[in-house]
């Protein structure tokens, strides 16, 4: 019985990309849960392989049918220092933790420079409370958020080395604390389209990491559960409807596109399969190791991304998780096919 639902759980897991939680919510969080049930059919192939009996095969012949969404999250490719034509990298900032006491922008500018990063985007960043050099970067943008208080301080930055020509916010129809925004850049006479991406947070507190964990099932704790997960779908529509908009934007870009940033969520979700669809996954590509991005309470989430069109080939990848904040900083390096 536990082996027919590890195994069915898993299957579900797997087709989580493929179907929008607006037509049918509750799959998402089978994706959103994609590690549990790989992790529960290992234990359970273990199980048996102990106790010598054949069952584990089946686990293990599911398992390896998914092996392309496992893939998604732990990659071996060959580590290399190759530099590249172009070098990018997304980093959700987290406000340069400045509410937390501390203000990373001086750090966040020199790994820009050591790094010699071409393009970066900042996201949650707090125009007020830092800078990046505009003499290693003499092109930035800043894209402040509508919805917020102090709007014209928070927002995304885009820095650069090379020009920027063109730039546009998408728009949400929704309000939130997310945004997004495409800008063109003339890298050497090619010109590339790069969409900074922050799709909607689960807003999961600390509290609510606490409360989780610690379960009581009396009534009170079975309506926290109910009001949680009616929370976390919340989001999960949002997210989705928030992808469908940045693709429509962007859909008859007449440029090579680089879709980068926080899409709060994981690999094996609707909101990557869409924006991934006929793109590459930089870490898929070049990455190596245990793939997670989102560090708090534990680095177990995959949640931010370099996806780029063909005409892109990307020959390095790595995760930074040394700048302060609750995110790694993702990094990839390019060569450019013309």
């Amino acid at each position: 019985m536990v082996n027919a639902l590890a195994i069915i759980g898993l299957l579900i897991a797997y087709l989580a990309p493929y179907i929008d939680p607006r037509d049918f919510w509750p799959i998402a969080f089978f994706g959103l849960s994609f590690k549990v049930w790989v992790a529960v059919n290992l234990f359970v192939m273990v199980f048996w392989i102990v106790f010598k009996k054949n069952r584990w095969a089946y686990n293990a012949f599911f398992l390896l049918l998914g092996i392309q969404f496992i893939g998604r999250n732990i990659q071996f490719n060959k580590e290399t220092m190759e530099q590249g034509d172009l070098r990018v990298c997304s980093f959700n900032t987290t406000v340069q933790q400045v509410y937390a006491g501390a203000n990373t922008s001086m750090q966040i500018d020199r790994y820009l420079k050591n790094q010699n990063m071409d393009v970066a985007v900042l996201i949650e960043w707090l125009d007020t409370k830092g800078d990046i050099s505009k003499r290693e970067f003499p092109h930035q943008q800043f894209v402040h958020l509508d919805a917020r208080r102090n709007a014209n301080k928070y927002g995304l930055r885009l820095v650069s080395k090379h020009k920027i020509i063109n730039w546009e916010k998408i728009k949400y129809t929704h309000k939130t604390n997310n945004l997004a925004a495409y800008f063109d850049v003339d890298v050497d006479g090619a010109i590339i389209r790069f969409v900074a991406v922050h799709l909607q947070s689960n807003a999961i507190s600390s509290k609510d990491y606490h409360t989780l964990v610690n379960v009581e099932l009396d009534d009170e704790y079975t309506e926290y559960a109910k009001n949680f997960v009616n929370h976390l779908r919340q989001k999960i529509l949002l997210r989705s409807e928030q992808t469908q908009e940045v693709l429509s934007a962007i859909e008859n870009s007449p440029y090579p596109v680089v879709i980068l940033g926080d899409f709060n969520d994981t690999p094996q979700s609707y909101t990557y399969q869409q924006l991934l669809a006929g793109r590459k996954d930089a870490f898929v590509e070049s990455g190596h190791g245990w793939g997670a991005t989102f560090l708090k309470p534990f680095p177990l989430l995959r949640i931010d991304y370099i996806l780029h069109d063909e005409e892109l080939e990307c020959i390095s990848y790595t995760c930074n998780s040394k700048i302060v904040s609750d995110h790694a900083l993702v990094e990839a390096h390019f060569n450019i096919n013309e």
